[in-house]
């Protein structure tokens, strides 16, 4: 061993002044360095000692007697900071499963060998220093995560019936609009030197008022801190549901106005795709033109599966690779808004959407009390009405399926 180099016995003697002035000064500071220090014994233990350091052996083992002692009064402190730093889990207020111990154990367990070691030269010398494994268990609070970029979001619904029609701007929130209500009058030919066919035509005002379709939601300042996506995936909610809605009440409203014939005369039809052709035909009958198709997406499924035992599809549907559907050139629509089993055939000339304020979403720091409670208030809202200018441009058919 070198000179410069400090034996076994010194290096402890070292860490027992070491514990007793820094534990009592109980610093942080001065207990990261003494534990740095303690742990470095265990790669002193497991090197060659010299021969004449066992000489000291049993000087060795009332040092480390003492080092043990000092560790042992301050142990409550030392297993407060060292829980405190998330370093191990504080389970039990004793010695009996800490590296001390395990040190101190493995000692008494080489004595034969350290004998043995001081004779013979080439013998082999090994220190095992085993201390309880550690796992999960082994900490305190929570242990790094890591966490998605993405929200597993509920969907939003495939398509919006405000798509399907055009928007027609009203900015006092209540629009007019004239519909012709007597049968379309005829001219005649004139049979000559004799008065000409006399035509009348009746109108009558129907008033769209518009209506907020709205929803709000409030949440804490400090929630938008602990959800930092929260500022950016809300309104995507909050759109959703409001297409929701406005989903369904155009849907109802639009079912519930309509007039157009639907109908079949002749022979009884049960195949669905059939059933719809004959809607398509009362609505050009009526000259009307079929814009639109609309069912729901059981009844798409139900259609798209007509067998070819059973019935085949009739000419003029057109299947495309993704499943669309076109009958004589009228789109069908699948919308889980639908209602099940029903059909909804229209016109997009006769009906529109008015829009009094367009749809957004805002956020406002000075709703009731928010200012004082550090709260958010989120809401949607589009003030709009759906304006059926003919409802016999509508047709609503229920097939009958159970």
């Amino acid at each position: 061993m070198a000179d410069n180099e400090m034996t076994l016995q010194q290096q402890i003697q070292g860490l027992i002044k070491a514990t007793a002035d820094g534990l009592e000064l109980k610093t942080k500071e001065q207990l990261n360095s003494i534990t740095l220090a303690v742990e470095t014994i265990n790669q002193k233990l497991a090197t060659v000692v010299p021969a004449k350091d066992f000489e000291i052996v049993n000087a060795m083992k009332k040092d480390i007697d003492e080092l043990n002692g000092n560790l042992k009064k301050n142990q409550e402190f030392i297993d407060n900071f060292v829980a405190e730093q998330g370093k191990r889990k504080v389970e039990k207020k004793d010695f009996e499963t800490t590296w001390l111990d395990a040190v101190q154990n493995e000692i008494k367990a080489k004595e034969a060998e350290i004998k043995n070691f001081q004779h013979d030269r080439k013998a082999k010398l090994q220190f095992n220093i085993q201390v309880k494994d550690m796992t999960l268990s082994s900490v305190t609070g929570d242990y790094q995560q890591g966490y998605n970029s993405r929200q597993g979001l509920a969907p939003a619904q495939r398509s919006n019936f405000r798509d399907l029609i055009p928007t027609t701007p009203s900015p006092t929130g209540s629009f007019v609009t004239f519909r012709e209500t007597n049968t379309v009058q005829s001219p005649g030919v004139q049979t000559e030197n004799n008065t000409k066919t006399d035509m009348n035509y009746a109108f009558t005002e129907v008033k769209s008022v518009s209506k907020y379709i709205a929803g709000k939601v409030d949440f804490s300042k400090q929630l938008m801190f602990a959800l930092p996506f929260l500022n950016n995936t809300l309104p995507r909610m909050l759109l959703r549901d409001f297409f929701k809605k406005e989903n369904d009440y155009f849907y109802v409203t639009a079912a519930q106005a309509a007039t157009g014939v639907n109908t079949i005369s002749g022979s009884a039809v049960t195949v669905d795709a059939e059933e719809l052709l004959h809607m398509i035909a009362n609505q050009l009958t009526a000259n009307f033109d079929a814009s639109y198709a609309i069912v729901d997406w059981r009844q798409w499924a139900r259609i798209l599966a007509t067998k070819p035992n059973d019935y085949s599809i009739p000419g003029g549907v057109v299947i495309g690779p993704n499943g669309s559907v076109s009958f004589a050139g009228t789109p069908l629509v699948g919308a889980s808004w639908a209602q099940t089993d029903h059909a909804l055939i229209f016109d997009r000339d006769i009906m529109e959407r008015v829009e009094t304020e367009s749809l957004r979403v805002e956020f406002s720091y000075e709703n009731n009390d928010n200012f004082e409670k550090n709260m958010v208030t989120a809401r949607v809202e589009c003030f709009e009405e759906l304006n059926i200018l003919r409802p016999d441009g509508i047709i609503y058919r229920d097939f009958g399926n159970s």
